[in-house]
């Protein structure tokens, strides 16, 4: 199975279902999704993630529970996991799976590249966090890892969703 992860403007096609930071030096997996969205086989959208909120506090999630008695507010549905900091309209993070017909909505080259790769899943991903003190900004134009904003980017990500601060073509 081939799954389209969309942050920002960018989009990752893998095969894998994690998602990984890269410092250089080692690989650290914060994010991975146990099961995807069917609703014709009751599957939902789940995952585990092991983020920073920007003020500093850990947030580990297992299978969409507060796994470590974070002060966070988690909001679950059948196709979206969003995870809140007390106090902040804005979620620390958003994993979002869309359905086929929201397709359209999409930037017209991740669309193109949709429709030319077939991916089974289509994700999006959204936050403000950190991952072993990489800040990561991802909104619906632009992700930026610390400094360094990406956007309107295809990668065929062979070996994984591999980001990094310096060169988020790691994984092609």
């Amino acid at each position: 199975m081939k799954h389209a992860f969309v942050f920002g403007t960018t989009i990752f096609l893998s095969e894998q279902n994690t998602l990984t930071y890269s410092d250089g030096l080692s690989n650290i997996e914060f994010l991975k999704v146990l099961s995807f969205y069917d609703n014709s086989k009751g599957h939902v959208l789940a995952i585990d993630a092991h983020i920073t909120s920007p003020a500093g506090n850990e947030i580990r999630i297992a299978a969409n529970n507060n796994d470590n008695s974070a002060n966070v507010k988690l909001e679950v549905t059948a196709s979206r996991i969003k995870v809140f900091e007390p106090g902040h309209e804005e979620p620390v993070l958003d994993v979002y799976q869309f359905d086929p017909h929201e397709y359209a909505g999409l930037s017209s080259h991740v669309l193109n590249e949709i429709h030319a790769q077939h991916p089974d899943h289509v994700l999006t991903i959204k936050g403000n966090f950190k991952v072993e003190g990489a800040h990561f900004l991802i909104e619906n134009e632009k992700m930026f890892i610390d400094q360094n904003g990406y956007a309107n980017g295809v990668v065929n990500a062979h070996h994984g969703v591999i980001l990094s601060a310096a060169d988020i073509d790691l994984a092609s």
